[in-house]
């Protein structure tokens, strides 16, 4: 009996020969092309030279050196990737715990909240920067309700520009952090909460000792797409402050094309080598301590 099974599930199994055409593009398309840029990031290939010479880690050397000025460009992607992560899940599971009661209307503010996330980010670098410019939108509401003393140059003051820029990100995609963690609360069984209220439960024990146990897995999900995004951010600073003033609101990816606007084709890899360290260290480093803090709710 268990023979014949097994016979028919190797005639229901495709030939493995057909994962060939699918192999040759992700290795012709992805990985040829990645490893490639690999190579040239230790290379001064550059635009006004003919010859491509080996140098080791001297592109690196001179990201890293002080006249580089990249320390700046370090901390703003940093500021960028751990600020906004931290504010789409906060808001992300607001929006969530509300959206989840019995409102009437909660399907369409779902829809709502989400809907910025598929907006052109373009058209949004756009809108926003007449929202901040100093005689917008913003200005003008703050001093319509007499908070003149809060208006400000919210994109050409070098210390407000890239948390600006930052809460334009927390905005567009706060809609898509509550979108996963409303799929996860509807994963926790309605006796839990039932018994709870019969044993007099309220809402701050509900919260830490019920939800937020089931909630783990899309925490974790929300941390870990937050810092890759946010990391990788190119096209909102680009279109709103293309990095500036005086680079104060740039970031990595940023100045990857910058460069090899330049024509610094083997510095520009080299950067776009160090952009993806950081992205793989940050996914380790938050399954690590996500890690630490694992929660069974089987």
């Amino acid at each position: 009996m268990n023979k014949l099974h097994n016979q028919k599930i190797i005639r229901k199994m495709y030939p493995q020969y057909l994962l060939i055409p699918a192999f040759v593009l992700y290795l012709a398309l992805f990985l040829i092309p990645n490893l490639t840029s690999f190579f040239y990031a230790f290379t001064n290939w550059n635009a006004y030279s003919k010859t491509i010479k080996f140098i080791g880690l001297g592109n690196f050397q001179e990201i890293f050196s002080s006249s580089s000025g990249n320390t700046g460009v370090f901390i703003n992607t940093v500021i960028f990737a751990v600020f906004t992560t931290v504010l789409k899940i906060v808001f992300g599971l607001i929006l969530a715990l509300l959206l989840n009661e019995g409102l009437r209307t909660k399907n369409v503010l779902r829809a709502i909240f989400y809907m910025p996330i598929t907006l052109s980010t373009v058209l949004l670098g756009i809108t926003f920067s007449e929202i901040y410019s100093p005689d917008g939108l913003l200005n003008k509401a703050l001093s319509t309700f007499g908070l003149d003393f809060l208006t400000n140059s919210w994109l050409s003051n070098p210390h407000l520009a890239i948390w600006s820029i930052s809460s334009v990100e927390v905005w567009r995609a706060s809609g898509f952090a509550m979108a996963i963690f409303l799929a996860a609360l509807q994963t926790i069984p309605k006796e839990i909460h039932e018994a709870a209220e019969m044993d007099g439960a309220g809402a701050y024990y509900k919260l830490f000792n019920i939800i937020l146990p089931y909630l783990y897995q899309s925490i974790v999900i929300n941390t870990i797409l937050g810092m890759i995004s946010g990391l990788k951010v190119f096209d909102l600073i680009y279109v709103i402050s293309n990095g500036g003033p005086a680079r104060k609101s740039e970031v990595l990816n940023v100045t990857v094309l910058n460069e090899f606007g330049k024509g610094n084709y083997g510095y520009s890899t080299a950067l776009g080598l160090l952009l993806f360290v950081f992205v793989t260290a940050a996914y380790f480093l938050v399954n690590a301590i996500f890690k630490k803090f694992e929660v069974d709710v089987s």
